[in-house]
């Protein structure tokens, strides 16, 4: 399944109306690329949105941190693993 491993964005469920108002379903799917962020010294690739692509663009690692704790309840096991194994 597709979700971002820092906000946590996941597929949208939703219904395509046409012209005629006919409803049928379709989905929405997040962005998602990998980027490899730093987090306390390591190396790690992460599938996020293009969204979150943005806000970790060009940030010192410590400002990295602040954001990933900000987002704790939303972040994957890989991550939450490196984040929270040195405390």
């Amino acid at each position: 399944m597709k979700i971002c491993e820092v906000f946590g964005k996941k597929v949208g469920h939703g219904n395509l109306v046409s012209h005629s108002h006919r409803s049928t379903k379709r989905i929405w799917r997040p962005n998602l690329q990998v980027m490899t962020i730093n987090v306390d010294g390591k190396d790690v690739r992460v599938r996020v949105c293009t969204k979150a692509m943005k806000t970790l663009k060009g940030k010192n690692p410590d400002q990295v941190k602040k954001i990933l704790m900000e987002n704790k309840n939303n972040l994957s096991p890989k991550l939450s693993k490196v984040l929270f194994s040195n405390n």
